[in-house]
């Protein structure tokens, strides 16, 4: 008879953000001795196996976005929306085969729209309510809108890792306008480092200046350049964490930066807690875990991106984080911006991971 229940935890691949953001989840489900089974692929596959090398994993269909430097992002997204569609109903047919073979109970999809099945119980995480278009395509919000919502209708739940309160809220009118869906709840902000908030001591652990690298190419290669040239030129000590990604620089010619492909959630955020100034870019994941611990940074939105260009803006207007675009970046400009206007991020409620688990397991009780 079977009476431990298997939780399918699968997050989109597109970076290791939706990844990341799922840690807490898993290691909370883990501690409840729950079932958990990890589906990912690319870096998010990675990630998730360095954190949790003992859970069961499996491959999940790979969907990979690409951005050209040649084309406008309107462009660039208007050819590749059939591939996106065709994949969401991959999605839907891959967990279909794959509930009787695992006998999973309740799947958690992270921004996967076709991860849904009337005969398990399922929940979408997501952010974007009412994603943002390019310029170009503007006209296509509505009819975009309206897909999305009938996406989201198909789940049991979606949860929304921000805040209901307007005034704390840190998507803005990503998730915040009129007709809320009646499957949506508020579940509050969702780090990694939300269930591990204690580090240990390490001074060499200590930097004038932090560039978190993620994100699609051939952008995060551009940013990285760009940070690279602009550190070596000067005395701080840097660390430029390069999201699992194999920089292509000889470490040895940079003497005052250090380079890492990963960190353990432990000592990243003791680099974090520890660094004089953090250059990101604008994704939500980073954004909440740096909410998480209290700290601002210069956000950076890959160019091309209305979600994180919107996000920069609103985030700064709202006094929690500065922005400055890529192409107009400058180290010495961001150390002034810092010694000269010292945000605080304002006191947010902090994560509280049992409100996710005890939803969680209100929709387990079920009956199909």
């Amino acid at each position: 008879m079977k009476t431990q229940k298997c939780i399918l935890i699968c997050p989109l691949n597109w970076g290791i953000g939706h990844a990341s953001r799922m840690v807490p989840l898993i290691q909370a489900l883990v501690n409840l001795n729950y079932r958990v089974l990890i589906a990912a692929s690319g870096k998010s596959h990675e990630l998730l196996r360095l954190t949790f090398p003992e859970l069961q994993f499996i491959n999940a269909p790979h969907l990979s976005v690409t951005y050209s430097e040649r084309w406008p992002m309107a462009v660039n997204m208007t050819c590749q929306l059939p591939k996106i569609l065709f994949g969401i109903v991959k999605d839907y047919i891959w967990l279909k085969k794959l509930i009787p073979v695992y006998n999973i109970d309740l799947v958690i999809s992270d921004n996967r729209y076709g991860l849904f099945n009337r005969k398990i119980i399922s929940i979408l995480v997501t952010h974007q309510i009412y994603p943002l278009m390019p310029n170009g395509l503007k006209w296509a919000e509505p009819f975009v809108k309206i897909v999305i919502s009938k996406f989201i209708k198909a789940f049991d739940r979606c949860w929304v890792p921000d805040y209901e309160d307007p005034v704390i809220s840190l998507t803005g009118r990503l998730s915040h306008r009129n007709n809320i869906l009646r499957n949506i709840s508020f579940m509050g902000i969702l780090s990694r480092f939300c269930m591990y908030r204690e580090s240990k001591k390490n001074t060499s652990d200590t930097y004038d200046i932090v560039v978190i690298l993620s994100g699609p190419e051939p952008q995060r290669s551009i940013l990285e350049k760009i940070a690279i040239t602009q550190l070596s030129n000067t005395n701080y000590k840097s660390a430029v964490i390069c999201g699992i990604n194999k920089s292509p620089y000889d470490y040895e010619c940079f003497k005052n930066i250090n380079f890492f492909d990963h960190l353990d959630i432990f000592r990243f955020r003791q680099v974090l807690i520890n660094a004089g100034i953090i250059i990101c870019r604008a994704g939500y994941s980073a954004i909440m875990d740096l909410a998480e611990l209290r700290l601002n940074a210069i956000l950076i939105p890959t160019p091309g991106q209305p979600e994180q260009e919107y996000l920069a803006s609103y985030l700064e207007e709202k006094g929690l984080f500065y922005q400055m675009k890529q192409h107009d970046f400058n180290i010495e400009k961001a150390i002034q911006i810092y010694r000269s206007d010292a945000k605080k991020i304002k006191l947010l409620p902090e994560t509280d991971i049992k409100v996710y688990l005890s939803d969680m397991e209100i929709l387990l009780t079920q009956v199909r």
